[in-house]
């Protein structure tokens, strides 16, 4: 019981990292260049996702 809420407490912090990284990014490009702010911050908060998410699988550690 107490594994099974620890890997949902750690799913949490991985998706807030996952916001903060996209906040992050979206401030850093406003100040560069506001037309390609948003697209960039989600196409590269976007790819990280999806390495996290094929390294879950390919290791087989799904959480949850």
């Amino acid at each position: 019981m107490l594994s099974k809420m620890w890997q949902a407490f750690s799913v949490l912090l991985v998706i807030y990292g996952f916001y903060l990284l996209f906040l992050f990014l979206l401030d850093t490009f406003l100040r560069i260049n506001r037309s390609i702010a948003l697209p960039a911050s989600l196409i590269i908060t976007s790819a990280f996702v999806g390495f996290v998410l094929i390294f879950w699988i390919k290791k087989r550690r799904l959480p949850l």
